[in-house]
């Protein structure tokens, strides 16, 4: 590749851009920025108001090779463009023609939109607190239009006039995202009158997860989905299974002994061992049958869910169960006290067999865990024994994969090489998507030039491990959306030289777009007491950024501030569905199963508790108050020092605070965002402090971080209530 770069002159001549090259230079189109504006024949679609196309070149003159983007300026119909509506993420073409639609009432549809603005009404209702009916002709009409193909099968296209909203798309899927623009718009005061053409510029707009590590429940997933289609992101890939990171502080007793680490698997298996044992989570996991209708539910609201089971590493929720197959008395060449236990020895043929039997089992029959279409993730990432079987085994697995689906992997290629190294088979790379995210594990331009479909995942700008800090950093609690939005772009990849970055051609195929993760490294002997709203707290904080960076036309926005004040102006104005919760008065309890329904569950974080009571007996573990959990325990109860404290999602949290039998106490629980306080008078406060349990086992201990929710499901207990009198429950 040269830095040698030709004169490339680009013009519009009856509707199709035309180019010439500096003598001796041949180029070739390689696409544009947006197919929408330029498409791959380099026909024109001409846009409402001017807009500016990048072009991308391969070049060649004798041995010479080089890429290029060219700007081009496009000609709208309507001039010079305005500022656009506040819409997360920005439309792509807007022009305004002054004025406002205020007020919808009804809407109507195609008939093979139905589904779609069915939908549409129910958010609207969840959003806004009002309904709208169906009419003949409605203020919002959805309706197919072939015409506007060029838009792809998300664009959609919206009018607004006096007579009310009109959506045209060529797609379902174009219909359900200006389902999004509407209710976003109409929470503003309306929507204004003009014409809006709107369409992404990356096909994978992305979200990980790591459930792997610690348990996250449906209703969490289902809840980010929400999340991710009101920003048209579509992709939520979700690492199902993985391991406590440290396996050296268990590696006293042997290899054997590092199985006791945490580990988890959270999808129902039908592998089992000789006794009987399979590989799916105990504390927590996912029905085939739940997961897969969660999968296509997702796809309905626009989001792929994208299952990674990572193999042949993290694996020790399969190595523990199936130990014949873990390597076995070797170390991490980069830990020399930490074994290599959770790898499976995929230099022997009958591991290899295990794992393909693994992904079997979700992938194939005529009704498939994972609905046909998926793209599953194999993971394939830091492996970190004999490189060449490593690579043997991509060749392998991923054309296996392939027979039935397409495949995704993380970035490991650079790295892992042996000498010399292993050749990866040309079916293994194509159409094969992976996650950029290390440079010196998965170098970008190299990875590029092999041929992969690329997601930019880059750990530098994309990665949270939730500690609690609020840091803004790679690897803590938060993204540094400053520095992100400012440096970051889905087509700039970062090489292992130097950690330098490089933009690859903007109009390039193989750059499918981007995804942001959330890792949770901090489990086990290193918890944080990192709950399921704080892991949700921080894929929101960085949501909207994402979408704006992938769906690529934030040209109003120039800081993330802007983002986030775009944003939260929207947000503010939804309806949060909140209830009122009325006090309750003179409760007995007798101990055992006694206990009131309230008719609610758990109160969200931020709720206040003022509780008075009086305790015929201080017994511990005995309950004041809780709630149904998925995993785990979820209450307000005595602790086994005789203290006030509570349970949830795997932790136990104490205040020191020693209850007393037949005394009237006032207490006031506070909950806040990684604190929860209680106090017990003007000026007496006691922080709760946490441990973290495993296999009947304290694992960590002091636990700062303790994100509570009211568990107002029940005062007293279906199994072992306080005996007393609860005079008086107030919530704020």
């Amino acid at each position: 590749m040269t830095n040698n770069l030709p004169d490339i002159q680009l013009f519009i001549h009856n509707g199709i851009v035309d180019y010439s090259v500096s003598d001796g230079w041949s180029a070739e189109f390689m696409g544009a920025d947006f197919v929408q504006l330029v498409d791959d024949k380099l026909v024109v679609h001409t846009p409402l108001c001017d807009m500016i196309a990048t072009l991308s070149f391969k070049c060649k003159k004798g041995s010479e090779t080089a890429e290029k983007d060219c700007k081009i300026k496009i000609a709208g119909t309507y001039g010079a463009p305005g500022k656009k509506p506040n819409v997360i993420p920005e439309p792509a073409q807007w022009h305004a023609a002054g004025g406002n639609f205020s007020k919808i009432n009804s809407y109507s549809f195609d008939d093979e939109l139905k589904n779609t603005a069915d939908n549409f009404a129910d958010e609207y209702f969840r959003v806004t607190g009002k309904k709208l009916t169906p009419a003949d002709y409605g203020d919002v009409h959805f309706g197919l239009d072939s015409g506007l193909f060029y838009l792809g099968n998300e664009g959609y296209e919206i009018s607004c006039d006096d007579e009310g909203i009109k959506i045209g798309c060529s797609t379902e899927l174009g219909a359900v995202w200006a389902g999004k623009t509407v209710c976003q718009m109409m929470l503003q005061g309306g929507f204004p009158k003009g014409i809006m053409r709107d369409y992404p510029r990356y096909s994978v707009r992305g979200f990980m997860l790591d459930v792997g590590r610690r348990p996250v429940s449906l209703e969490m997933l289902e809840k980010i989905v929400e999340r991710m289609a009101w920003y048209k992101m579509n992709d939520f890939q979700i690492h199902l299974g993985d391991n406590y990171i440290w396996l050296e502080d268990y590696a006293d007793k042997g290899d054997e002994s590092t199985f006791d680490a945490y580990s988890a698997f959270r999808l129902e298996s039908s592998l089992k061992n000789k006794n009987g044992e399979t590989p799916t989570a105990k504390d927590y996991s996912y029905s085939k049958a739940e997961f897969n209708r969660f999968m296509k539910a997702s796809l309905k609201k626009g989001v792929r869910i994208t299952p990674e089971i990572d193999m042949p590493a993290h694996a020790l929720a399969f190595t523990k169960v199936f130990p014949e197959y873990a390597v076995m008395g070797k170390v991490s060449p980069l830990m020399n006290k930490r074994p290599l236990t959770d790898h499976i020895d995929i230099s022997r043929p009958e591991a290899v067999e295990f794992v393909k039997r693994i992904f079997d089992e979700y992938t194939l029959g005529d009704n498939p865990v994972f609905p046909k279409g998926t793209t599953v993730h194999i993971g394939a990432d830091e492996f970190l024994t004999d490189y060449g079987a490593y690579r043997r085994f991509i060749n392998e697995i991923v054309l296996h994969i392939k027979k039935t689906n397409k495949v995704r992997l993380w970035g490991s290629l650079t790295w892992i090489k042996d000498e010399p190294a292993t050749a990866i088979a040309e079916d293994a790379v194509k159409g094969v998507q992976m996650n950029l995210w290390s440079n010196t594990w998965a170098d970008g331009r190299e990875m590029y030039d092999m041929g992969y479909d690329l997601i930019n995942t880059i750990d530098h700008r994309l990665y949270i491990v939730p500690n609690g800090t609020k840091i803004r950093a790679p690897y803590m609690d938060f993204i540094n959306k400053r520095i992100a939005f400012r440096k970051f772009e889905p087509n700039r990849v970062r090489l292992k030289k130097k950690g330098k970055y490089i933009d690859l051609p903007a109009g390039n195929k193989q750059l499918l777009g981007a995804c942001y993760a959330i890792w949770q490294d901090n489990i086990d002997k290193r918890a944080k007491g990192i709950n399921e709203q704080d892991l949700y707290d921080r894929f929101d904080d960085s949501a909207a950024f994402m979408a704006e960076k992938t769906w690529g036309s934030c040209t109003d926005k120039r800081i993330s501030a802007q983002v986030d004040k775009a944003a939260n102006a929207v947000d503010r104005l939804m309806n949060k569905g909140m209830q009122n919760v009325k006090p309750l008065k003179n409760v007995v309890l007798k101990g055992g199963s006694s206990f009131v329904n309230t008719g609610f569950k758990n109160l969200e974080t931020g709720s206040r508790l003022s509780i008075t009571l009086s305790l015929d007996e201080v017994v511990p573990g005995q309950i004041i108050m809780e709630a149904d959990a998925l995993y785990g325990t979820y209450d307000i109860r005595i602790t086994e020092n005789s203290k006030l404290g509570f349970t949830a999602e795997g932790y136990d949290y104490e205040f020191d605070y020693t209850l007393v039998p037949n005394k009237k106490l006032k207490l006031t629980i506070d909950t806040k965002p990684l604190r929860t306080v209680l106090k017990t008078g003007l000026l007496t406060k006691k922080k709760a402090r946490g441990s973290f349990w495993h296999n009947g086992t304290v694992r960590c201990n002091n636990i700062k971080n303790s994100s509570f929710s009211i568990p107002y499901q029940r005062i007293g207990s279906k199994t072992n209530s306080i005996k007393g009198q609860i005079y008086a429950v107030h919530i704020e």
